[in-house]
């Protein structure tokens, strides 16, 4: 079914440049779908760090760090691989534990619109 169909355009995804990034939902996923949702994009910054030259990184990291200033911190706490892009991308050593729903969509929007345009 669908699975069949992603993959069935996957060769095309790439060669047009873009990412294919899949995740299987179960029981547990139901629970929290949003953790699953924000595991995609953190294996998106995987994606964009192995299909990329530096000289893409470089604009994207500054790109991303134009458009969220002081907020990348939040970004770099929901996508570890962040730091995969550049090292100034990287989580800080301190962070509150608590991010809320709202935050979260908000952020993960505003990264997609970088990545997208770069």
């Amino acid at each position: 079914g669908k699975t069949r169909l992603v993959e069935s355009l996957r060769a095309q995804v790439d060669i047009s440049g873009g990412y294919v990034v899949c995740r299987k939902f179960d029981a547990v996923s139901k629970e929290r779908p949003l953790m699953e949702v924000v595991s995609a994009f953190n294996e998106l910054c995987l994606l964009i760090k192995e299909k990329n030259t530096p000289q893409f990184l470089d604009a994207t990291a500054k790109s991303l760090l134009e458009a969220f200033g002081s907020d990348i911190s939040l970004l770099a706490r929901l996508l570890p691989n962040l730091s995969l892009i550049s090292p100034q991308l990287k989580k800080p050593a301190t962070h509150c534990d608590q991010i809320n729903i709202q935050s979260i969509c908000f952020t993960i929007q505003r990264f997609m619109r970088i990545v997208s345009t770069t």
